[in-house]
């Protein structure tokens, strides 16, 4: 590499980058051609440039999922070595980053549990919760390795941030390539505060198998008992107690249990009787939850790369721009034929009737916009919070000119009031969604 690249790299200065750049256009080009190059971008998280980084993914985008000699891209260098500002540029540049693996298999996230970085961890689980479920080519979750590398503090953080997500039991029970879950590890390697974590944590308790063996035919209690055996610590002996309180069992004892368990399953695989009218229609009411059905468009559009979120910015905007220009020139002219300026009265028809196929689906698409924008500005979107009010004066100004051009008859009046009121409700529920969810 340019030893003035590496320099610039180093210092972070934009400026003599881009001086750099007009004297020699391909020298970002050059620096990376090799198999796996350090390149720049490398060189600047390790030292936590972020203004540096955030100008070298607008030069060369394609940098961001470089690895380097190490197998290692940027976002790796920068969770190990806890540059939590440094990860969210990289983050907002691609959400995708929080999934991408080096050559052994690992993501930022396990770089970030080996290395203790907790608040790193916690940008990587905003952007990615998902990313907690990824696993090594050992087939390790981030959960081994924060007890494989002592990271108590990492695993507590990672059980808090993960105890509402659906797929957490299968996590905290998956075995490595060794077959061993996280609470053989921990046993293994005399962790009580991991073993009281899972095993007395009241929400916890429920969610770990303590009864799972590894590919040695050893539950948790069996490794217990061996380490016991070969020592004999006073920690041993608490350890031994805290399984054995959580009802943990011999691989042997487990056998024996599943036998004179199997009556019991039969029973318990039979289809369960038919829902009562009361149930279903509780069913149904949950399912039109609207803080429910809003925090599931909110993930998706969380969950989605930054290109397409970008794209989805356009396109609702561009829908938004036309229904609010269709509401100030309606279709047919405001007021329909006139005959002479005397009779303009201001309004789209002189029917209520005919108003109402053209208001409805406009006022439709204007607001479900107006929706998408707000779920599209996250948490780190600069100016939301100015961009919010803007939202919200435009859907006030929407239902303004909606009552303007509104055919001015005690039926229709009576009908646009309700129209309104149903609107006025709808964005109060939306700003109470927005505010839940930050």
């Amino acid at each position: 590499m340019d030893p003035r690249l590496v320099e610039v790299a180093l210092n972070g200065n934009v400026i003599e980058l881009k001086r750099l750049l007009e004297e020699d256009s391909l020298l970002l080009d050059r620096s990376s051609v090799a198999v796996y190059p350090e390149t720049a971008l490398h060189i600047a998280v390790m030292h936590g440039q972020t203004e540096f980084v955030r100008q070298l993914l607008k030069l060369k985008p394609d940098l961001a999922t470089r690895l380097d000699k190490g197998g290692f891209s940027a976002i790796h260098i920068a969770s190990a070595n806890g540059f939590e500002e440094t990860v969210r540029e990289l983050l907002k540049f691609s959400r995708e980053l929080a999934i991408l693996k080096s050559s052994d298999g690992r993501t930022s996230l396990h770089c970030a549990a080996v290395a203790g970085k907790v608040q790193v961890l916690k940008e990587l689980f905003s952007f990615r919760p998902d990313c907690i479920g990824e696993v090594t080519l050992k087939s390790e979750t981030a959960f081994h390795l924060a007890v494989k590398y002592n990271q108590f503090d990492v695993f507590k953080a990672m059980v808090d941030l993960s105890k509402k997500m659906r797929n957490i039991k299968d996590i905290l029970n998956a075995g490595d390539e060794d077959g061993n879950t996280v609470l053989h590890l921990a046993v293994a390697r005399k962790q009580s505060q991991v073993v009281k974590l899972l095993l007395c944590d009241g929400s916890q308790q429920e969610t770990v198998l303590v009864n799972l063996t590894n590919k040695s035919g050893f539950t948790a209690l069996d490794v217990s008992d061996v380490i016991q055996q070969m020592a004999g610590e006073p920690t041993d002996f608490m350890l031994r107690d805290l399984l054995l309180r959580a009802r943990a069992l011999r691989a042997s004892e487990v056998k024996n249990f599943e036998t004179a368990q199997v009556h019991h399953e039969q029973i318990s695989a039979m289809p369960p009787p038919p829902k009562t009218t009361p149930q279903t229609l509780r069913q149904f009411l949950l399912l039109l939850n609207p803080l429910r059905f809003w925090k599931k468009l909110a993930k998706e559009v969380k969950n989605s790369p930054s290109q397409t979120q970008n794209a989805l910015l356009v396109v609702v905007v561009l829908i938004a721009t036309m229904t609010y220009q269709a509401i100030l020139s309606p279709p047919d002219g405001i007021g329909g034929e006139v005959d002479s300026p005397d009779k303009y009265d201001g309004h789209y028809s002189k029917k209520f009737i005919d108003f109402i196929p053209f208001m409805i689906p406009n006022t439709i698409e204007f607001f479900v916009s107006l929706i998408v924008i707000i779920l599209a500005m996250d948490e780190y979107f600069p100016l939301k919070a100015l961009l919010g009010i803007a939202v919200r004066c435009m859907g006030a100004s929407y239902l303004c000119g909606l009552l303007l051009i509104t055919p001015l008859t005690s039926y229709s009046a009576k009908t646009a009031a309700a129209i309104v009121k149903i609107i006025i409700r709808i964005i109060v529920l939306i700003d109470v969604l927005w505010l839940t969810l930050g």
